[in-house]
């Protein structure tokens, strides 16, 4: 180092990336940073900072030269990505596990662009992950893949020809059922990301969606890769399809320093947030960590709202609340904090807003702090300086809490820094008397995939259910075959889930079938009573509240959030309009359709079974299950494909008049929305922002 100990001296540590930390912050505390690499070219190239040393020695820019990305030319990829892509090369199944900053992403569709393998399937856990991937697709390499069709949906109507080039960019709950598996006949090259979601959780219904998903499509991939960061090992990787190759590294172009806050009190983590944000530049990107919707409202109403508004907004921001107050709410939490230079992402926002969120954090400078929760661990790219952790703890899906490990912390830590931008990142721990201590070490954990883990779950997938009593005894009571559970009840849901949703439906039964005849008798019978029988029976306790935010979401007519919210507000109002907000938001952007509505047809399927009348069954699809697939367009793929885009959905039939809905892929959606542009003027100012970030 520069005024310090060379490589070579003795005691040096040899661990390559503490050497590397040394010289990346060498460059961070350099006034001439470019100056420093050219003084520390033939060090940086040794330690493999390719990406550093540049062309500022003979060594490296002879590698520079052999080493340029075939997406980038203006990239030259570092040792060690050009291993992970030699790996893939040679093995039929590689695990790859590499920090956040690596380029694990980038690895893969350098691949892609080198070998064009002809079909392949991305299995990516989140639709802002199917966002990311198919920008990356039809816009920013778009010159190397649009002799592929991309489909975001697996259409059961259609078929697909795998005979001409294809890319599948799906959710793994897309790719779960035999049917879906069935239609893609071919699968050269498959990539599942976040792979450590692999790991058994018996709590957790989606962990085995994505180990049956892994399951049966790695059976069919010629090859496939599987991505996560901070694994050390995989057990029993030699049980798994193929046998993967695990490429492990800890190799990171960035640093990323854990700053204590130490607090005496709980309550003090606000203000000690607030206290530290006016301490950090105002013009680095800093990201603000919450556990829950819940804490990031509460901060917002409390500290940000007593901040002044900004003045001469830019006038696509204007927009965009004219809009939202218009669309969502006057009171909208994310209004109150845009005003004031602040953004918001969480999974209780739109898709099309969340995406407008990331890109104003991207790109204004204006807007360099955003409050976040845990869909920040869904691996969302982001750029920034810092992140505030304000408490150690996150929210689940199941459960409602959830331990938040090493693994999670270093996870959100490694958010921070940025190749070329930030060399060093900082996380800002804010610890409370009780808080825990992390060590990155504890972060680094072996994990077993359920596939080959001890899963009842799996066994009854795979049809093994001869030691199971009582799972033999359950099918011999609803007198169905183990056959007849796979194609009506599928994987989406564990045994014990669907065990203790039929328990409640037998409780329930008599009041679901006299609210469903009361139909028969009175076709304008109101539906609030038939959603609250149903929702106990899904969720195991009544709530009014939440029942009525479903019943109104369910109107054909398609009311604007804001006209529920004010609904809803007439007879809830003690609940806050902050909750009734978020709470409205959630119910339309995700809980209907993917928690709701599969729980739905598992009971329809119950009282199928239990010879229910095709009258009643009728008034259920009627009121119930066709509103919900008439609301999220279950039968068109082309319209749901818009959806996922982030086109708001009271704009898709409008679209949909100017456009059609027969185009097959993502390619030739772009390319219909570009030239129709100029007839697309009377869609919402959110619908025109997601399709000119599109083209």
């Amino acid at each position: 180092l520069k005024g310090g100990p060379s490589m070579n001296t003795p005691g040096f540590p040899s661990n390559p990336q503490v050497l590397r930390e040394r010289y990346i912050r060498q460059l961070d505390s350099s006034d001439n940073p470019t100056q420093t690499a050219r003084e520390l070219a033939e060090d940086l190239f040794s330690l493999d900072l390719t990406v550093y040393s540049s062309d500022f020695s003979f060594d490296s820019l002879l590698y520079s030269a052999m080493a340029k990305s075939i997406l980038d030319e203006s990239l030259s990829l570092h040792p060690e990505q050009i291993q992970i892509i030699n790996e893939i090369a040679f093995n039929d199944a590689v695990i790859v596990s590499a920090p956040t900053s690596f380029g694990k992403t980038f690895c893969i569709f350098e691949y892609i662009a080198r070998v064009t393998p002809q079909n392949i399937v991305l299995i990516v856990p989140t639709l802002a992950l199917v966002d990311e991937y198919v920008k990356r697709v039809i816009k920013r390499y778009q010159r190397f893949f649009s002799q592929y069709k991309i489909h975001t949906h697996i259409d059961e109507n259609r078929k697909y020809d795998f005979n001409q080039k294809n890319i599948f960019i799906l959710t793994h709950d897309r790719v779960v059922h035999e049917s879906t598996y069935a239609m893609i006949e071919k699968i050269d090259f498959l990539v599942i990301d976040e792979v450590y979601k692999l790991e058994t959780d018996p709590h957790n219904d989606r962990v085995l969606v994505l180990n049956m998903a892994y399951y049966y499509l790695a059976q069919r991939a010629q090859k496939y890769v599987l991505l996560a960061p901070f694994i050390k090992s995989v057990e029993d990787i030699e049980l798994l399809e193929k046998k993967p190759v695990f490429y492990n590294t800890l190799y990171s172009p960035v640093v990323n320093d854990v700053i204590p806050i130490n607090i005496l009190r709980h309550e003090d983590r606000y203000p000690e947030c607030q206290k530290l944000l006016t301490k950090l530049n105002s013009n680095d990107k800093t990201l603000i960590y919450f556990p829950t919707v819940t804490g990031i409202y509460k901060y917002v109403n409390e500290y940000i709202s007593t901040e002044p508004c900004l003045e001469d907004l830019p006038t696509s921001v204007q927009y965009f609340l004219a809009w939202a107050r218009e669309e969502i709410h006057d009171d909208w939490c994310v209004i109150k904090a845009m005003e004031r230079g602040y953004l918001i992402h969480n999974g209780q926002i739109p898709m099309g807003t969340r995406m407008l969120q990331l890109d104003y954090y991207e790109t204004n400078g204006l807007f360099n702090k955003l409050l976040c929760t845990s869909t920040l661990l869904e691996g969302v790219n982001t750029t920034a300086k810092n992140i505030i952790i304000t408490k150690p703890s996150r929210m689940s899906d199941q459960n409602n809490s959830a331990v938040f490990s090493a693994f999670d912390f270093y996870n959100l830590v490694g958010r921070t820094g940025r190749l070329n931008q930030h060399f060093v990142g900082n996380a800002y721990y804010i610890k409370a008397p009780g808080d825990p201590e992390y060590r990155k070490i504890d972060a680094i954990k072996s994990i077993k995939f359920e596939i080959t883990d001890n899963s009842k779950d799996i066994d009854i997938q795979k049809g093994d259910i001869a030691r199971y009593p009582d799972v033999i005894a359950f099918l011999d009571e609803l007198g169905i075959s183990i056959e007849d559970y796979h194609a009506h009840i599928g994987s989406q849901l564990r045994f014990d889930s669907i065990k203790t949703i039929y328990t409640r439906y037998k409780l329930n039964h008599q009041k679901l079938v006299t609210e469903l005849n009361t139909f028969i008798f009175d076709p304008h019978h109101g539906r609030l009573n038939l959603v609250k029988v149903l929702f106990e029976i899904v969720e195991g306790h009544s709530d009014p509240f939440k029942s009525n935010i479903i019943n109104n979401l369910l109107n054909k007519k398609r009311p604007k959030i804001k006209a529920v919210v004010n609904e809803v507000q007439r007879y809830f109002s003690s609940r806050g309009i902050d909750r009734i907000i978020s709470t409205t938001i959630n119910m339309k952007s995700s809980y209907i359709e993917h928690q709701f509505y599969p729980k739905i047809l598992l009971i329809r399927y119950f009282l199928e079974l239990s010879h229910t009348s095709e009258q009643l069954l009728t008034v259920l699809d009627s009121k119930i299950t066709g509103a919900i697939e008439y609301l999220y367009y279950a039968s068109s793929k082309q319209k749901k494909m818009l959806i996922d885009l982030g086109i708001y959905e009271r704009d898709i039939e409008t679209i949909v008049k100017i456009i059609g809905d027969d185009y097959e892929d993502a390619f030739e959606l772009k390319q219909r929305l570009q030239s129709a542009w100029d007839k697309l003027q009377d869609i919402s100012f959110i619908s025109k922002y997601v399709i000119r970030a599109m083209l």
